[in-house]
């Protein structure tokens, strides 16, 4: 009997060593199980920041998109501005030009004027005198009217 003991002995033994081997099995199943899940609630909650970031971008973009146009509309006015800028320059160059122009006229008419009243003081006396007035205006936009005033002595 004894070979039988023996048997036994070694097949509970095996029996033994297989039950472990199961119990072991079912722990590394477990975890692996649990491992499983864990991965599934962490790729849930990277699911949805993934969503929240992509609605974030998309809000971000669309920000981007608005601010591109408002910058585009204020760059065009910018360059409205400098021609209006510009074109106002060379006016004011033009009625710089104008002034001066006009300043010799009136110089010039002034000038004419104390000529003719010199002319007048000197002749005065000696010739019958018909006497006249000359007024020559002068407009901003570069022409001049003369009028004349004829009165006998």
């Amino acid at each position: 009997m004894e070979p039988l003991a023996e048997e036994n002995k070694k097949l509970k033994e095996a029996m033994n060593l297989s039950e472990k081997n199961i119990q072991r099995a079912q722990r590394e199943r477990d975890l692996v199980e649990s491992n499983a899940r864990d991965l599934e609630y962490q790729k849930g909650v990277l699911s949805g920041q993934l969503a929240t970031m992509k609605e974030h971008l998309q809000s971000k973009s669309e920000q981007l998109i608005t601010t591109s146009t408002q910058l585009k509309d204020a760059s065009e006015q910018l360059e409205k501005l400098q021609k209006v800028s510009e074109e106002k320059r060379e006016q004011d160059t033009e009625l710089g030009q104008l002034c001066q122009a006009l300043e010799q006229l009136q110089e010039e008419k002034a000038k004419e004027t104390e000529r003719a009243n010199k002319l007048t003081e000197e002749l005065e006396g000696e010739y019958p005198m018909v006497r006249f007035s000359v007024e020559v205006n002068v407009f901003p936009d570069g022409t001049s009217k003369c009028m004349q005033t004829t009165v006998g002595e």
